[in-house]
């Protein structure tokens, strides 16, 4: 968990029959010398509506490195990543439809269709309307990959799970994760077998220098002060990693490394699990 929550905010959701997603927003790269203010007076928006869907971030502790949501109708501006690689994919139910239909229109597997659609209680009967999760990635890959598929096969499935809540010590795909049990789950599909917590996975694996990092390795953190290992994330390349926090949102999500101020500031190293 990454910092303390603001008590009484709320999440941006967009609510649908039986699950709910989060919005899907272009993120800005703050550069330490941002205000909500500032921002809206450059992006075009308005400052309240900034504050709307980034009810996580402390107006007054925008330090630098942080990915802050943009409303849609924002303006072009440096620094952004857009919300088509910040979010998982889904598809809205038409009439018709049925989890076989949607499993050949896709080309996945109808068994991982329907694990990755958890929370939809009747799967015989979904309605016009309905957002379902939508896999990017094949259920399993050849153990005889090399590593560079293996590295953007577990990238891919923690893509897959972008916005799933942050709860600390679940381990449900699809439904509420911490950082440890997203590198777990992830890693295992490989057939890695991680420990359960951050600070054990710390003890395993092979240390990378942070000039050598390559993607697919295992970034570790000691937040707070901690004299022990407190977050994982999952280096993606370009000083960029993807894991589960709790802010500036809530969930699984993209943020930076070195190039962000809290996390430079308590990296404590890497490990390499993949060959």
């Amino acid at each position: 968990m990454k910092r303390k929550l603001f008590l009484g905010t709320f999440l941006a959701l967009l609510l649908f029959q039986g699950t709910s997603f989060a919005a899907p927003y272009d993120q800005y790269t703050s550069t330490g010398r941002d205000t909500f203010w500032s921002l809206a007076q450059r992006a075009g928006v308005r400052a309240s509506d900034l504050q709307a869907i980034n009810p996580l971030v402390d107006p007054k502790n925008i330090w630098k490195g942080l990915l802050i949501n943009l409303p849609n109708g924002h303006k072009p501006m440096p620094g952004l990543i857009p919300a088509s690689e910040v979010s998982r994919r889904t598809y809205t139910v038409r009439s018709q439809d049925t989890f076989w239909t949607i499993s050949k229109k896709f080309g996945i597997n109808f068994s991982y269709l329907i694990q990755a659609n958890p929370k939809i209680n009747d799967k015989h009967n979904i309605q016009p309307g309905l957002v379902i999760n939508i896999p990017t990635v094949p259920p399993s890959i050849s153990p005889t990959a090399n590593w560079e598929t293996k590295a953007n096969y577990i990238i891919g499935l923690a893509k897959d799970q972008f916005d799933v809540p942050y709860v600390w010590g679940d381990t449900t795909p699809w439904v509420g994760l911490d950082c440890s049990s997203l590198t777990q789950y992830v890693f295992g599909k490989i057939g890695v077998n991680l420990p359960r917590t951050s600070n054990w996975q710390f003890q395993y694996g092979t240390p990378v220098a942070k000039d050598q990092l390559r993607k697919g390795d295992l970034v570790f953190f000691k937040e707070h002060g901690s004299s022990i290992i407190t977050h994982v994330g999952i280096y993606m390349g370009n000083d960029q990693m993807i894991n589960a926090d709790t802010g500036p949102k809530d969930g699984v999500q993209i943020e930076y490394i070195f190039g962000d101020d809290y996390y430079k500031a308590c990296y404590a190293g890497a490990r390499r699990f993949i060959k």
